[in-house]
């Protein structure tokens, strides 16, 4: 038999099944090209919000591909980007967007730069966002953020004063993306006040923190310190209960009460 009579129909079947992989290949990407920008950005959303974010990038990349200057596609894929643990870029597409006048990407390169430890940098982006005209959703995480920046300056006025800011601007976002910042901007006052002894309005802001959800051990910890220092003493013995025991301990002997801490099983009450 003629070996070329064998070899021109594996050369078809190998070119067939090459053609047809590289097509499947490609199809996810390519597809996209032929959806308008509303289904786009409703199917990106769908991803996003569910956390599968690496489906959704792509969706922000063919935006990109459409105009370079959608600058919400490109803070959204930063976004995307940092959920992932991508900090670089991140920080990339926050500065592209950013330079190109998407105030919000700044806010976003804020978040991350203080996450990240880098306080000059959240510094100056929360400056340039002094005067940006921000919407009242966007306030609430620009205060929320300067109040934080304070806290690990040490600047606990400072922090406070923003941080109550924050609480008054959310007050009427319900949503639970609002919730969450709202309740972070709590959490930092409470703190804030306990290291200026205002001991009252530190366990005011702990106490709605705590409103309608698990505490931690260290957070625990925190609301039964106010409460004790406060002197809501059986208030302060019911969150101690599930605080942190090591922490427990050395506040109290910094406090030098042996009743401090008795229902976390650290101390027990004197007789």
């Amino acid at each position: 038999m003629d070996p070329r009579r064998i070899a021109r129909p594996r050369l078809r079947l190998a070119l067939v099944t090459s053609v047809a992989l590289f097509g499947a290949l490609s199809t996810g990407c390519s597809s996209l090209r032929y959806k308008d920008d509303a289904e786009l950005w409703n199917e990106s959303d769908e991803h996003f919000n569910a956390g599968r974010y690496s489906d959704a990038e792509p969706y922000y990349d063919e935006m990109l591909r459409r105009s370079e200057t959608n600058t919400q596609a490109r803070a959204m894929r930063g976004v995307t980007h940092e959920r992932e643990g991508d900090d670089a870029d991140a920080l990339d597409d926050y500065d592209t967007a950013g330079t190109q006048g998407e105030s919000r990407a700044i806010l976003y390169r804020a978040g991350l730069n203080l996450e990240r430890g880098d306080l000059v940098a959240a510094e100056q982006d929360l400056a340039q966002l002094k005067d940006a005209g921000l919407g009242p959703r966007d306030t609430v995480r620009q205060l929320t953020l300067l109040g934080q920046l304070r806290l690990k300056q040490e600047q606990w006025l400072m922090a406070a004063q923003s941080l109550e800011r924050a609480v008054a601007a959310g007050a009427g976002l319900g949503d639970p993306t609002m919730q969450k910042h709202v309740r972070d901007a709590h959490y930092g006052a409470g703190q804030a006040y306990l290291r200026l002894g205002d001991f009252g309005r530190g366990y005011d802001h702990m106490i709605a923190y705590a409103e309608g959800r698990s505490l931690d051990p260290q957070e625990s910890y925190l609301i039964g310190l106010l409460a004790y220092l406060s002197g809501d003493f059986a208030g302060s013995q019911g969150y101690l209960a599930d605080a942190d025991p090591e922490l427990v301990a050395r506040a109290a002997d910094v406090l030098d009460d042996p009743s401090f801490g008795a229902s976390n099983g650290v101390r027990k009450e004197a007789p």
